[in-house]
């Protein structure tokens, strides 16, 4: 009875979990674009879109992206083999308890989890869960970056899944030593006539079953055993394989079995029942609210990924994805640890600086829950920061295009007010760098400019450079340009030299300086250690930190 009512509020709670997602995703919107789609719009574009790429050549793409990056999870060897391991040890120990436990009696017909294989496996499935919950715990404490992003959310996941485990491992434990349960299998199943049955019965479970019982209720004796051994041929054999196959609870049953007694007396079998079967109810009303949705959304935003670029994609079903990309987000954090501008945070205490936090920043903003002025400062502090050097979407374990939400976000900010911080201070700069654009007579910046460069992230290594050019080689920006010094005014190479003989103006008027995406292949390739992105990203904040005092740039 209780069961049952437990097991129909979860399944109500699921169902009208993920009915209010798919609301989400087809009414949510991020980027002014997407608000001009209705739900409707926004559903029919994402099934014709889909419908037309599983008819084309990029069937076979979906297909290998749904198995080697959704299934064997691909992306996340890329960053990190621990965090692999963890990932691929919760997502197919999850999905073997859910499919061949759980759910085994309506999918096998002939399911009985007193047998083999299911016996086994329901041990080696939990046991890859709690190892990999056990291992992505290990991660977050022992990574700095981790740590720092992880939030109750995280762990409670985690601690539900090892709850879950573990009162599983503890209640078949309990049941193989219980006498109780012994006795409730004789009267369900059996057809014993009298006690001398139970007892012959009883010393082959004690002996070959882990049964244990009251001293002296279950005598010794060779022909007890022989009739015991007949009783079990013909009554048990059939449905019970020996409970050593469950290589995790049958240790734990030798343990327990010191205290079998005392377990029996305060049924302690049942309570670890009610305990497991309420953590798998929690677990199954909590995953449309979790990141667990992630287990089937996952693979699903990788399978569309692999059906064509972002720009190529339908607006109104473009709105429908990113929407999609808030809730598919799992918090591993692989995007925030190896993050290009993570190091700012020494100097900007705003978590928001890192992509995994932004996101859930984009999630309030999207949602119309991100507060005050203050808050959206914050968020467009984050924002702006960001050096669009692509590697958190390249690193993403789930495939989330975080490039195009991080563009789309600043459209929002700009929209409600809250635009780019460094386009006044750039028109300036701009403005007062005008005459060097021209030939004129060169003048030194002042002399606190060169140890003013120097305070924070080493910047003021700058003096090593002997204009090797390889960091004007290097750059992207520098590229993009057929004639780079008319449109750049100088190469980075050339802002590195203008410091050292302290032209500051010129260095911070230069639009290479505000041009500068901060993707740090310059500073990558420079053979001589040169910190010219930091450089770059100095010069920047000194002049808005300059235009602030209402000094020249």
């Amino acid at each position: 009875m209780f069961f049952d009512l437990a097991l129909n509020i979860s399944l109500a709670a699921l169902v009208l979990g993920l009915a209010y997602r798919l609301w989400r995703w087809l009414t949510t919107s991020i980027g002014p674009d997407s608000r001009n789609y209705t739900p409707i719009e926004r559903l029919s574009a994402s099934l014709k879109g889909l419908g037309r790429a599983l008819a084309s050549r990029r069937a076979l793409p979906m297909l290998a992206a749904l198995l080697l990056d959704g299934l064997l999870q691909r992306r996340s060897l890329g960053h990190s083999r621990w965090a692999w391991a963890a990932h691929m040890l919760i997502f197919w120990g999850m999905l073997g308890l859910i499919f061949l436990h759980a759910l085994g009696p309506l999918i096998v017909p002939s399911f009985t989890a007193t047998l083999n294989p299911w016996l086994f496996l329901r041990n080696l499935f939990g046991a890859m869960l709690l190892a990999g919950a056990l291992m992505a715990m290990w991660r977050r404490l022992r990574t700095p970056g981790l740590r720092r992003t992880t939030h109750w959310a995280d762990r409670a996941v985690l601690g539900l899944l090892a709850l879950l485990v573990l009162s599983g491992f503890a209640l078949e434990g309990a049941k193989i030593i219980s006498v109780h349960s012994f006795d409730s299998m004789i009267e369900e199943y059996g057809t014993l006539s009298e006690d001398g049955e139970r007892a012959a019965l009883g010393q082959v479970w004690r002996e070959q079953y882990g049964v244990v019982f009251p001293q002296g209720q279950v005598p010794p004796g060779l022909e007890l055993m022989e009739q015991g051994l007949e009783l079990h041929n013909d009554s048990c054999v059939d449905c019970h394989d020996r409970p050593q196959w469950a290589f995790v609870s049958w240790p734990l049953s030798r343990l327990l079995a010191p205290l079998a007694a005392w377990l029996e007396a305060v049924r302690a079998a049942l309570w670890l029942y009610y305990l497991h079967f309420l953590a798998a109810f929690a677990g199954l009303a909590l995953l449309p609210f979790s990141k667990l949705l992630h287990i089937f959304t996952g693979p699903l935003l990788l399978t569309i990924r692999a059906a064509g670029s972002r720009e190529a994609m339908d607006p109104a079903a473009r709105a429908l994805v990113r929407a999609l990309e808030l809730d598919v987000c799992t918090h591993c954090g692989a995007c925030s640890v190896h993050c290009s501008v993570a190091e700012a945070l020494r100097h900007v205490p705003n978590l928001s600086v890192l992509p995994s936090e932004k996101l859930l920043a984009l999630g309030r903003l999207a949602r119309g829950t991100a507060g005050h002025d203050e808050a959206l400062d914050v968020m467009r502090q984050g924002a702006y920061l960001c050096t669009s050097c692509l590697r958190c979407t390249r690193l993403c374990p789930v495939g989330i295009n975080l490039q195009d939400l991080w563009f789309a976000m600043k459209d929002d900010l700009a929209e409600m007010g809250y635009g780019p911080p460094v386009r006044e201070v750039a028109k300036r700069a701009d403005e007062t760098a005008g005459d060097s654009r021209n030939l004129v007579p060169i003048h030194l910046g002042h002399s606190e400019f060169p140890r003013e460069l120097g305070l924070t992230v080493q910047a003021e290594t700058f003096r090593g450079c002997y204009r090797c050019a390889t960091c004007s080689n290097s750059c992207p920006v520098v590229f993009s340009y057929d004639d780079p010094v008319k449109e750049l005014d100088m190469l980075p190479h050339q802002i590195m030299h203008s410091l050292g003989l302290g032209l500051s103006e010129e260095a911070m008027g230069a639009r290479m300086t505000w041009y500068c995406l901060t993707c740090y292949r310059c500073q990558e390739a420079c053979p001589q250690g040169v910190k010219v992105a930091d450089v770059l990203y100095e010069l920047r904040n000194l002049a808005a930190a300059r235009q602030g005092q209402g000094e020249s740039c």
